[in-house]
Order: structure tokens, then C-alpha cells, then sequence
């Protein structure tokens, strides 16, 4: 708590300049007081014993708190009841419009799982992304901080040879950090866990410092340089039999568990443990509590997501990793114009490359050219098809890459291609478009070639093994000063290759941005960036420079042809933004894809336009229908049953309308009305083809009642009669149906309304 004192009294200099926080009379006088608010994230399973604890430690200062509970909306608290749970904890959904002083993220009893095996773990990402904008300092512990760690840092944590289990001695590696202030040299701290994070690896990230450590335990505790990230391994607002009830608990499930260290006296179970670090439990929260928010938080909480705009937007890239599609290596003047991208930014340290695209509309894919090879059965057929392959790498090599034995690679190709049947031809030889052109590139630019055979790892079953790719594209790139990298393609342990199914070049790319935590994955393709709308249907539709990937997510469920969520998924569970380039024109800034766009300035009431023809409409017609849950059920059962997928759904008191695809019941139309009226006893089911649907897609659509009001103007504008109208349950679209004879009509006259700019 500051001391108030007369102004210009002498001692204020000497005490400011020791970091003692003095308030002056006129400081004092003009001060606005208010309560810090914190939020708790409670991830253990003991929830009222974690919130009883930590609560105690938090309302010892005199500093008045307002504390709120959070849980997570996707894992279902299976310790505490559901009573407590709805009476005391929100959700994500429910406090993510808020702003916090302070919060606090526990640890949790699941170290031994991948993070990205965590049921919750997108989920808590976008929590971790919004507490940048909407927290001023967040407090992580034990497996919250090696989360946080891996979250916002990339730092890896790793499996102990056994538990980690007792009171341990401490030291400061900082001593003159705020967070430790009035410690001892040494003092004591519990813990409890499997898992732990490396000095080396903390210390190789700039804007990380140690507090902390033990010489048994390991880092104890990592701050941000701004503040705003406190990370703790350890337990020191555990009781003082917290850690004698997990070795009994393990000791009664015959786990055998070694006697907790530095605990028992003489490591005695039956004695009772001496309590020996609840002075430091108490200090380094009222510390964090005093220096860290109450001293530096904004009176005006609000001004919080002022204070960190995004890491993207804040500074350059570090680390870009850059993956270029086939039209932008379609030819030597697509790799001279690559090249030149590599080279204007040192932070483009690796590519990855797809195979040399189509450079004219009547020309063929050299993919196309090698899957039809791996289809012919006689090998002189084969051997064509692979020359007109060879003709095309020959056209840039002689440019881009003179100094390649082109020669060799393709016989090794042909050679190899002899040896193999079924998949593994067809795998091998469709992925040597991909291996090509990296070949090509690196020999152009002077890069490293990195095999993705060495880095990409997939089973026996052919399924991405991502632990062991992960840990092979780190091992072989991080101390590369630069590599090119193939693309679509991996390999077994021994050596066979598989491909991805779809999206493999976008796959790779996103793989290695997030097994390097590059700073941002740059997508370079043939279109500036995302387009609002489908440019065969509306000329030149505009660029939309920020989305989020829950909106990303609703396009492609809507018909926009966009990246392929396996391709999103790596770089969207570490955070790491992708930007949609245009290699034609790289001084354009494309579309940023990131895991929040809230902090950023929105130029457009909407991210996109999609849709799709070949839809019908199911109208039942019965009194009451709409009340009875038991036929709503049995009609879903009906269209499921049958492998009918329903778009969307409006229920009225006497009538149920759903939308379903038009194609699986484009022939059995009479005996599907027949089942429906059995099994809802309906008066009338007519069934109406020729209908499509259009999505407006845009974050917090829920707060812009205008959204709404242009999209039905434009529409009535046209005289175009909307069929169905549906709202999605996170409130990020509209979905709309009308005659298949108005999509494109419909799609356009969205778009003039939303088109302008403010």
C-alpha cells in the first residue's frame, strides 16, 4: 500500500528511487479510489478448496477486491456439483465483454497430455488472447503458467522422470524485483507435478525474466518485461496438508508414490507437516496485488484494452514463416518475384513451397501431371507423362535454378516410381511437384533444403503423428538461418511417403509456423487477401483486412471457398496470426486471420458473404407441433437416419420448416413425405426444391441491430422474398435462404450495402 506524505518532503526521492510507492497530500486529494476487480479461472477439480484458498490469500490486504469465478464452458466440472458451479461460476461468454485489474489462472491435474489434447484448450487459448486486451496483469500457476508459457511464448514443457512432490528451498535470481519484495534469501514453496519448463528455453525468449528458482524444483517464477504476465510453477497457496492428502490419496490407489520431499518431519507420514511457507504464500500476493495492479492498473478500467494493442500490430515480425501456393510458382517470373519477397524481409527465414501451378487457364497443374502418371499402369506411359513434367521444371530451372541436376532428380524419380504400386506410387509421385520446387528455391535463394519426408512425421495408419513432427520441424529448423521446405507431403519412419488429403501445402506451412512459434504465417497465394465475396459473383469485391477464426470457421461452413481448418488448426492453438498475401502485389497488406480481433479498428460492418445453391425446404404443418419436443426429436431422427443434413430450422407454434441438402432426396421425395407424416402425425408436409442459402458472416453481430436492417433493406430493395432467416448461436452470422433464381441477385445487393467503407 502506498505511504502518504507532506509534499516535497525530503525522503520522497530516496523512497521513490528505492520503488517505495509515496503518495503525496496532493495526490492523495485528487485520487479516485475504487475496487480492483479479479477474475479467477478455476481449472482444478477441488474447485471450492482452490477458491477458498486463494481467496484468503487475496483479501489479505487492505486493498478491497471484487472477485469473480470462471469455469470453462467446454469441460464439465466433474468434482464439484452443479449447484455450486451454476450458483457462483460464469463463463467465457459472460465476462468476455469485461475488463479485469487482475486475473488468475490455476493449474490443473492434466500435465501428462499434449496441450492440444486438452478438451478445453481452444477454449482457454481464446481466453489467454483476450486477457492481453481485457486484463491488466494475469497471475498463472503451476500447469496455468507452463500453459501461459506455451501460449503466448512457444516454450515446450517436458515430463519429469518422476513426480515432483514436497517443500522446496527457493532463492531470487532478481533481487530487486517488486514481485518478491521484502523476501527472505531463501524460502520455501510446495509443489506438485509431473511436468517442468527449461531455464535455457525461458532464457532464449527476449521479453522474459527469472524471478526465482530452486536448485531442486527448477524456475519458480518468469514475469513479462511490461508486467502483465506472471508466470509460477509452484503451490504456495496450498494448506498445509494439501500435499499430505494427494500422498495418501496416491498411497490408497496402490500408486506407491515417493514420500513428498522436505515435508514430513524425519519423512515421517504419521507426523503432522510443518507449515513453512505461508508468509511467502501471502507476500508474493500482496505484492503482486499492490505493484503489479493496484499501483499501475488505469482507474478508468476501460483504458485497459488500450494498453496492448496486438503483438502483430505492435512490432515487426521476428519470425515469419512464408508458404507460396502454385500460381505463385507457376513459372521463373513467379520464382524471381518469390525470391524478391524472401530477400525484402530478413524475418522470412523459411518457405514452404507448393508445385509449379497453372500459368495460363488451358495449362495443367504439375500435380495433375504426376497423379495421372501414378495412374498408368505401363511405366513407358508413366514416363511421358513425367517428360512433360520434366519439360516444365526444365522452363524455370534453366532460369531459377541452373546449377540443379535436374537430370538426376527426375531419373531418381522414374527410377523409384518402378518400384512402387498402389498408394505409395501414387503419394510418392504426386508429392514430387511439391519436392521440385523447394529444390528449385533453395538452390535460387541459397537456402538449406529441408526434406518434409525428414520433418513431417505420419504412423503406420497413414495419420499425422504432430507430437513427432512437431519436435522434428524444431530440432532440424531452429538453427537454420534460412530453409525451403516442400509442401502436401510427409513420411513414415521408414521412409514411405504420404500426402495429405486436401490443403497439404497450407498444412505444412501452418505445422512449421507453429512448431517454431513464428511471430506470423504469411499465406501467399494468387488473391489479395480474403474477399468479402465470391469475385466470380460480384466484380472486385473488396479485401476484408481483419478476421477471426471463429468467423473463418463460419464462412467455410457457409460455402466460401477459404483454408481448410486442418490447415488453420496448428497456428490457431498457439495464436499465431495468418496473413493471406497477393505475390503479385506484395506491397498490399492482405487479410490478417487471428484468434481475436477485438483490438483491432473494424473498417467493415461484416467479414464476409457465402452461400451455396441445391438446398430444400421441409415445411410440417400440425397444431401445436411447435410444443412438442418429441416429434421435433423424432423428424431429426427421420432426416438422420438418411443421411440428410439440415442447414437450418424455424419452429412456430403450428409449423416446423427445416432446410436440408436437396440431393439426398432428390429421388425418394414421395416416401420421405409419407415417413415424416407417419412419424409426426403432420396434416400437411410439402417439401419445395430450388433453394439456396447466403450467410453474412461478422464478429458481434448481436450488438449491430444495423447488420440486420441493411441486409433485409437490400433485399427488399430487389424484391427478393427471403424464405428462411436463422441467427447463429455465438452470433457471428445470418443465414438466409431464397430462390435459387435470386442467389446471385441476393449476393450482390448484400455486398452494395455493405461495400462503403466508414
Amino acid at each position: 500500500m502506498p505511504i502518504k506524505v507532506p509534499n516535497n518532503l525530503p525522503a520522497i526521492d530516496i523512497l521513490s528511487q528505492e520503488n517505495v510507492f509515496v503518495m503525496t497530500d496532493t495526490r492523495a486529494m485528487t485520487q479516485d479510489i475504487r475496487p480492483l476487480k479479479i477474475l479467477l479461472l478455476n481449472l482444478m477439480p477441488t474447485k471450492i478448496v482452490t477458491e477458498t484458498q486463494l481467496t484468503r490469500l487475496l483479501g489479505n490486504t487492505p486493498i478491497q477486491i471484487e472477485l469473480e469465478l470462471l469455469q470453462t464452458a467446454s469441460h464439465k466440472a466433474s468434482h464439484t456439483s452443479q449447484e455450486h458451479m451454476i450458483s457462483f461460476y460464469k463463463t467465457f461468454d459472460q465476462v468476455r465483454d469485461n475488463n479485469y485489474d487482475g486475473m488468475i489462472i490455476t493449474g490443473a491435474p492434466i500435465e501428462l497430455m499434449d496441450f492440444e489434447e486438452v478438451d478445453y484448450w481452444d477454449e482457454l487459448c481464446e481466453i489467454m488472447e483476450w486477457t492481453k486486451s481485457h486484463v491488466h496483469s494475469t497471475f498463472h500457476i503451476c500447469w496455468g503458467a507452463q500453459a501461459g508459457l506455451y501460449y503466448h511464448y512457444g516454450i515446450q514443457k517436458h515430463i519429469m522422470d518422476k513426480k515432483l512432490s514436497g517443500v522446496y528451498k527457493h532463492h531470487l535470481d532478481y533481487k530487486k524485483g517488486m514481485l518478491f519484495r521484502g523476501f527472505d534469501d531463501e524460502f520455501w514453496v510446495p509443489h506438485s507435478r509431473n511436468t517442468t519448463v527449461r531455464r535455457e528455453d525461458i532464457e532464449a525468449v527476449p521479453g522474459l525474466k527469472i524471478l526465482a528458482s530452486s536448485d531442486e524444483a527448477g524456475v519458480f517464477c518468469v514475469k513479462s518485461d511490461d508486467d502483465r504476465q506472471i508466470f509460477v510453477t509452484g503451490h504456495s497457496e496450498y494448506d498445509g496438508d494439501t500435499l499430505k492428502k494427494e500422498y495418501e490419496r496416491d498411497v490408497k490407489a496402490g500408486l506407491n508414490p515417493d514420500i513428498p520431499d522436505h515435508y514430513f518431519p524425519n519423512d515421517d507420514p504419521s507426523q503432522e507437516p510443518v507449515v513453512n511457507w505461508r508468509s511467502c504464500a501471502n507476500l508474493i500476493y500482496s505484492n503482486w496485488l499492490n505493484y503489479f495492479v493496484y499501483q499501475s492498473t488505469p482507474y478508468d478500467i476501460r483504458a485497459i484494452q488500450n494498453e496492448d494493442l496486438a503483438p502483430v500490430l505492435q512490432r515487426k515480425s521476428n519470425l515469419t514463416v512464408a508458404k507460396f501456393g502454385g500460381t505463385s510458382l507457376a513459372g521463373s517470373e513467379q520464382f524471381s518475384q518469390v525470391k524478391k519477397i524472401l530477400q525484402e524481409d530478413p524475418a522470412r527465414k523459411y518457405a514452404v513451397v507448393s508445385a509449379p501451378g497453372k500459368r495460363f487457364d488451358e495449362d495443367e497443374k504439375v500435380t495433375d501431371l504426376l497423379i495421372q502418371a501414378a495412374e498408368e499402369e505401363s511405366s513407358s506411359a508413366r514416363d511421358q507423362l513425367l517428360d512433360q513434367v520434366e519439360k516444365r521444371i526444365w522452363e524455370i530451372a534453366s532460369a531459377a535454378a541452373p546449377g540443379l541436376n535436374l537430370d538426376q532428380e527426375i531419373a531418381a524419380v522414374k527410377e523409384e516410381a518402378d518400384k512402387l504400386k498402389g498408394r505409395e506410387i501414387r503419394d510418392y509421385l504426386a508429392s514430387r511437384g511439391e519436392y521440385l520446387s523447394a529444390k528449385m528455391l533453395a538452390e535460387y535463394t541459397g537456402r538449406t533444403f529441408v526434406d518434409a519426408a525428414d520433418v513431417i512425421r505420419f504412423s503406420e495408419d497413414n495419420e499425422l503423428d504432430r507430437a513427432e513432427t512437431r519436435k522434428l520441424l524444431s530440432d532440424r529448423l531452429k538453427d537454420l538461418d534460412g530453409a525451403v521446405i516442400p509442401g502436401f507431403y510427409g513420411a513414415k519412419k521408414d521412409g514411405t511417403i504420404v500426402t495429405f488429403s486436401r490443403g497439404g501445402s497450407d498444412i505444412t506451412g501452418a505445422l512449421a509456423a507453429a512448431a517454431l512459434k513464428a511471430d506470423v504465417y504469411e499465406n501467399w497465394t494468387d488473391v489479395p487477401g480474403m474477399l468479402m465475396a465470391d469475385p466470380r459473383i460480384v466484380k472486385n469485391p473488396l479485401t476484408v483486412p481483419v478476421i477471426n477464426y471463429k468467423e473463418l470457421r463460419e464462412l467455410a461452413l457457409r460455402g466460401a471457398n477459404v483454408l481448410h481448418e486442418d490447415a488453420v488448426a496448428p497456428v490457431r492453438r498457439t495464436g499465431i496470426p495468418i496473413n493471406i498475401r497477393s505475390t503479385a502485389e506484395p506491397e498490399l497488406n492482405g487479410t490478417l486471420i487471428v484468434q481475436n480481433a477485438d483490438f483491432y479498428d473494424s473498417v467493415l460492418d461484416i467479414s464476409g458473404i457465402s452461400g451455396r445453391k441445391g438446398y430444400a425446404a421441409i415445411v410440417i404443418e400440425k397444431e401445436g407441433i411447435g410444443k412438442n419436443g418429441g416429434i421435433h426429436q423424432a423428424l431429426m431422427d427421420v432426416l438422420e437416419s438418411r443421411g440428410i443434413s439440415v442447414a437450418g430450422e424455424q419452429i412456430g407454434t403450428d409449423t416446423i420448416a427445416v432446410e436440408v441438402e436437396a440431393r439426398p432426396i432428390r429421388d425418394n421425395t414421395d416416401e420421405l413425405t409419407k415417413v415424416i407424416q407417419q412419424v409426426t402425425g403432420a396434416e400437411d408436409v410439402t417439401v419445395s426444391a430450388g433453394l439456396a442459402t447466403i450467410a453474412v458472416v461478422g464478429r458481434n453481430m448481436a450488438d449491430k441491430s444495423s447488420v440486420a436492417v441493411k441486409v433485409f433493406e437490400a433485399l427488399s430493395n430487389e424484391h427478393i422474398v427471403t424464405r428462411f432467416v436463422d441467427h447463429s448461436a455465438d452470433s457471428i452470422s445470418i443465414q438466409l435462404g431464397v430462390s435459387e433464381t435470386d442467389y446471385k441477385k441476393a449476393i450482390r445487393a448484400i455486398y452494395r450495402q455493405f461495400s462503403l467503407i466508414h
